[in-house]
């Protein structure tokens, strides 16, 4: 269980990497390392398919084998968990997603291609249905995770519907990582009144995956 860190400090200091993430898949030589971010008292899952990168950048570095890829790690994930079949859905990148192509051409382009190939290799995967639509049914319960594209369109939705209690599990590593789903609060450091909620969730989390024994490979 890792504390969270600052984008800022890293790069100041010389640390060629963006975020947890990215070292420990370099680290430990895990190239399917995936960013799966959650709120387990609330059965809430989402996992990246981008991270911590500029939103400008997002359209033209999604693929469809990154948004597979993202898409196969948060179903071995909820697995693990003990979801038998998960039901995932896949966030749109723009709004209404595209609109049949009049707000944008990812979902026809991408998107939709990745969700036929998720699905040819047994994914339950629904998609691309507009964000906002596809947080409800999450929350409601009718799907089980979602693939987000982008860092804001998991990390809003999430702490709207579950405050601090959110964790960050690096899945596809040979070991469980977790963490605060939270950046470092240095406006708190030293002050009485830290809310520590996301790592008492985060130590849970942990704890509860090497109980299982989950394989992280």
């Amino acid at each position: 269980v890792t504390a969270p860190i600052s984008k800022k400090a890293w790069d100041l200091a010389g640390v060629a990497y963006r975020d947890h993430t990215e070292w420990l898949s370099r680290e430990t030589q895990s190239p399917g390392a995936q960013m799966v971010l959650g709120a387990p008292s609330k059965n809430l899952w989402t996992v990246l398919v981008t991270r911590h990168l500029p939103l400008a950048e997002v359209p033209s570095l999604l693929t469809a084998r990154s948004v597979l890829s993202a898409a196969c790690s948060l179903d071995r994930a909820l697995r693990a968990l003990g979801v038998a079949r998960p039901r995932l859905g896949l966030c749109g990148l723009n709004p209404h997603a595209g609109e049949d192509g009049l707000l944008g051409p990812e979902e026809r382009r991408l998107l939709a291609p990745a969700v036929r190939r998720a699905r040819a290799l047994g994914l339950s995967l629904a998609g691309p249905i507009a964000a906002d639509t596809a947080w409800r049914w999450h929350v409601a319960g009718r799907l089980d995770g979602l693939v987000t594209l982008y860092h804001d369109q998991s990390l809003i939705a999430l702490k709207a519907a579950a405050g601090l209690s959110i964790v960050n599990w690096t899945t596809g590593l040979p070991f469980a990582r977790t963490s605060p789903g939270h950046g470092t609060g240095f406006d708190l450091a030293g002050k009485s009144d830290p809310d520590p909620t996301a790592t008492v969730e985060a130590l849970l989390l942990a704890a509860r995956l090497v109980k299982i024994r989950y394989s992280f490979a």
